[in-house]
């Protein structure tokens, strides 16, 4: 790979993190109106919404010294790809009002997750530390809104049965958090870290070896 191809690898991974990131916070701000009268979910959300603004700062200035890809390029093509998935999902479950949106923001915020993982990995990979870095410092801030998220969800549905008339029982939510805490703990100590998976390839390519999957 020339030193070119290296840049254009990094900086489609930038490009489509900038889309991701703008998709998202129009998104939210999109809510801020919808669930207005309830400000907990309200400043959660504004407070998501400020880290994603400085994220896009970042990555704004780092997709300009990469040239590549323009980022409005990279947000239509993101954007188009998010449709159809966020359609896919919303299909399968009910409109829920505030926790289909919470819903709906915690599956953006995972999917921002992961894609901060590849860029992570893609630039630590290629020597462009300066990236990874800032991919680094962004995943971050993303696991403790996905964290954060998956914590006011529960509660967000206990508030929803009790708008709708159903005898829902606040006190269920420490079972569900003790049994959150247990399923995440327990499942942590039997998956493999990223240097214990070598991904095999039958087509020649990449590097050679036995999947441990």
């Amino acid at each position: 790979m020339t030193s070119k191809d290296t840049t254009e690898a990094i900086n489609s991974y930038v490009t489509d993190m900038l889309a991701l990131e703008k998709h998202i916070a129009q998104a939210l701000e999109g809510q801020l109106e919808d669930l207005k009268n309830y400000p907990t979910v309200t400043a959660e959300l504004r407070s998501i919404l400020a880290t994603i603004g400085g994220h896009v700062n970042t990555l704004e200035m780092a997709a300009s010294g990469k040239g590549g890809q323009g980022p409005a390029d990279a947000i239509k093509k993101v954007g188009s790809k998010l449709l159809g998935f966020g359609a896919a999902a919303i299909d399968m479950v009910r409109n829920e009002g505030m926790p289909k949106n919470l819903r709906d923001d915690y599956t953006a915020c995972s999917l921002a997750t992961i894609g901060y993982v590849m860029l992570h990995t893609t630039a630590l990979s290629l020597n462009d530390r300066g990236t990874a870095e800032i991919a680094r410092r962004h995943l971050d801030d993303y696991a403790q809104v996905v964290m954060r998220l998956h914590n006011i969800i529960p509660a967000a549905v206990v508030k929803f049965l009790q708008e709708e008339g159903l005898p829902a029982n606040e006190s269920a939510l420490s079972e569900v958090s003790n049994n959150l805490e247990g399923v995440w703990r327990g499942k942590s100590q039997s998956i493999p870290d990223a240097d214990q998976v070598n991904i095999s390839s039958t087509s020649g390519r990449g590097t050679s070896g036995t999947s441990r999957f």
